[in-house]
């Protein structure tokens, strides 16, 4: 059986592959092209440093704002689609409400939202919003589905109400995973919020789309480069502040 699951894979991948066109003669073909590309972005021009720092600070601005209301409107939806908490008749419309918003990406919701209010960065965190609050709530379900029912069972015998078993039994124990949680979706929001600006939704990636559209590289390298040191600080603080909470 398990020569027969490696044959078969080998099978998916291979068809996959030729399906898809993954031909590495290609890719060779095409790296003098990278070559030229990147040759063209530099040196990067740091007159446009001024615009790219504007553009970062409004792109944490778009994940930071979206993150915190999302992971305040997460919590009772949290709840409500976890199997141990929910009665069976609210859980199974949550759960599959949670999976069909969850299935839409940012950059989808984003479009949706530039159509409604118009350009600039409150689309960007409307979608923001809307995607992490479905993610961040199944990720709170799961994380009430794994708790000690020691403490919940305790508080209940001392005749709690329900939001009484909630607040002091089920909650002090998955506070701190939610706090990660919501820190590895602001994470992930920057990288998210760089690109809605390719859709007019704000932030660092309307810049980038700019300069790319005059042709202006070594602008777009500038824009580039303040990206991924952007990037890379968020994830080194968030990596910390995680860190302390484990």
């Amino acid at each position: 059986m398990r020569r027969a699951a490696v044959f078969i894979a080998v099978l998916v991948l291979a068809w996959t592959a030729w399906d898809t066109g993954a031909d590495p003669v290609r890719l060779g073909r095409g790296i003098p092209w990278i070559a030229d590309f990147l040759r063209r972005m530099l040196p990067p021009d740091l007159r446009v440093l001024p615009a790219a720092l504007l553009g970062a600070l409004k792109t944490g601005e778009i994940a930071l704002l979206g993150t915190a209301v999302a992971a305040v409107l997460a919590l009772p939806l949290g709840f409500v689609s976890a199997r141990n908490v929910a009665a069976p008749a609210i859980f199974h419309p949550a759960r599959l409400a949670l999976n069909f918003f969850r299935s839409v990406d940012t950059l989808v919701y984003a479009l949706v939202f530039v159509a409604a209010v118009g350009l600039g960065p409150f689309p960007g965190v409307l979608a923001v919003v809307a995607y992490t609050t479905t993610s961040l709530a199944k990720l709170y379900s799961e994380a009430i589905e794994g708790i000690d029912r020691g403490p919940v069972d305790a508080i209940t015998a001392t005749g709690a109400t329900r939001l009484q078993v909630l607040r002091f039994g089920v909650l002090p124990q998955v506070l701190p995973l939610f706090l990660s949680y919501v820190l590895y979706r602001l994470e992930t929001n920057i990288r998210a919020a760089t690109v809605l600006g390719f859709v007019g939704a704000g932030g660092i990636g309307f810049y980038l789309q700019t300069y790319l559209r005059m042709i202006d590289y070594p602008a777009a390298s500038t824009v580039l480069l303040v990206t991924v040191v952007m990037v890379m600080v968020v994830d080194a603080i968030s990596s910390r502040l995680r860190a302390r909470l484990v």
